[in-house]
């Protein structure tokens, strides 16, 4: 059976319509689960045509012609196609974005500006002064967060322990939120 289904593939690569078929017919069960896990596609045929194509693509790409790369390559293939089907359907095209653009942004765009900007200055000088206040292994481990890294990261880096620097965190949104309520 493995022989069989391996002398398939340089045939249907080859542009042989009963290989190509009889190749299709193997995933048939492959075909009807994705057709089921995916909601772009009502039609069983509308989706047998694009598993079809998907086929043709994946065939004409292989390289290595086992049976069980071409059967990876296709199932990843196939959900890959759901992706971009999906994409495809649903997406913004560019001309109604400055539709939106033109109705939404605006709307009182700039007097929300201006109403929290008092309150943007008074976070930033609040943050300065916390900053400033901070213990030395505290202002290194806000630093290593500012600069991208992952608590287990900044841990490793200021030679703490993660639930150390999980508890600072916890302490600084607590002092936070004191003053958010105060303000």
């Amino acid at each position: 059976m493995r022989d069989k289904r391996v002398n398939l593939i340089l045939p249907a690569q080859s542009g042989d319509e009963i290989a190509f078929q009889a190749i299709l017919n193997e995933f048939e069960g492959l075909i009807w689960k994705t057709y089921q896990q995916q909601r772009v596609r009502s039609q069983p045929i509308d989706w047998q045509h694009e598993c079809r194509v998907v086929l043709h693509k994946t065939l004409r790409l292989l390289r290595n012609r086992t049976w069980a790369a071409l059967t990876l390559y296709y199932k990843q293939a196939l959900q890959t196609h759901v992706v971009q089907l999906w994409r495809n359907e649903y997406r913004v095209l560019d001309f109604q974005v400055s539709v939106l653009q033109e109705t939404i942004v605006p709307y009182e765009t700039e007097t929300a500006c201006e109403r929290f900007e008092s309150h943007q200055q008074y976070l930033m000088s609040f943050i300065l002064e916390w900053y400033a206040t901070l213990p030395g292994k505290e202002r290194e481990l806000v630093f290593w967060l500012v600069q991208g890294y992952g608590m287990a990261e900044a841990a490793q880096r200021i030679q703490r322990s993660r639930s150390w620097c999980y508890g600072i965190r916890r302490k600084w949104h607590h002092i936070y939120q004191l003053e958010m309520k105060n303000n």
